[in-house]
């Protein structure tokens, strides 16, 4: 009975720090909202949406493997949220709940019932949740703009970078500006399809058998 305790404990662990990963996803998505509030055009990706979706995967994995006892599925997520903190100062808030998950993945009983290559599906997801960000910030643009009428209504026009016409049209034109690696609809589209691919692989792959109990027997926990 204590090693079943034991289990449950990790279990639910896991589960608590999925939830803050997607907690802390949240956060950043109203960070990220608040820094880009300087004048400029529409984005074609939201930023405050597209990044924090990397880390809700993250979560999301987190949480998928601690329902369906993976231990690697966890751990995974776990190292995913680690390397997540290079991408800026303000992702450094998921270090703890990387290491906190991939100690609790470890401590996490995988149930009876698996045959599959755990390793490998782990390692699958983490490699189309990198590829996803990869494909988010290395497929990106420049874009110069101009604001027109008045900062209260403004009008914002796409301009040619190398273009000067606009910035003297009859002294209309209050902003302008030149934006880099700007988001764009290709590397957005890209990147939720490799974390949906991730989070499809991950959950799919882990369902149950029919027939087959999820819960360890009692014979099988009897001490001897």
């Amino acid at each position: 009975m204590k090693a079943i305790g034991g289990r449950d404990r990790a279990q639910r662990s896991v589960l608590k720090v999925g939830v803050v990963v997607l907690g802390l996803a949240v956060a950043l998505s109203f960070f990220i909202g608040y820094q880009l509030r300087d004048p400029g055009p529409p984005e074609d990706i939201p930023r405050a949406i597209a990044i924090p979706a990397l880390y809700a995967t993250m979560g999301l994995l987190a949480i998928i493997g601690g329902l369906q006892r993976r231990p690697a599925s966890v751990v995974a997520a776990g190292v995913l949220c680690l390397a997540g903190t290079i991408l800026s100062i303000a992702t450094i808030e998921f270090a703890l709940p990387g290491i906190l998950l991939i100690l609790f993945g470890l401590r996490l009983q995988a149930r009876p019932a698996q045959r599959r290559p755990e390793a490998l599906i782990a390692a699958a997801a983490v490699l189309l949740v990198v590829s996803a960000a990869v494909a988010l910030l290395a497929m990106t643009e420049a874009r110069c703009w101009q604001a027109t009428g008045s900062p209260a209504n403004p009008t914002y026009a796409l301009i040619p970078c190398t273009s000067q016409a606009g910035l003297v049209a009859g002294g209309q034109t209050f902003a302008s500006g030149f934006d880099s690696g700007e988001l764009t609809i290709g590397g957005g589209l890209v990147e939720a399809v490799l974390l949906l691919g991730a989070l499809a692989l991950t959950a799919t792959t882990g369902r149950t058998r029919p027939g087959v109990s999820v819960l360890p027997s009692i014979d099988q926990e009897r001490p001897a």
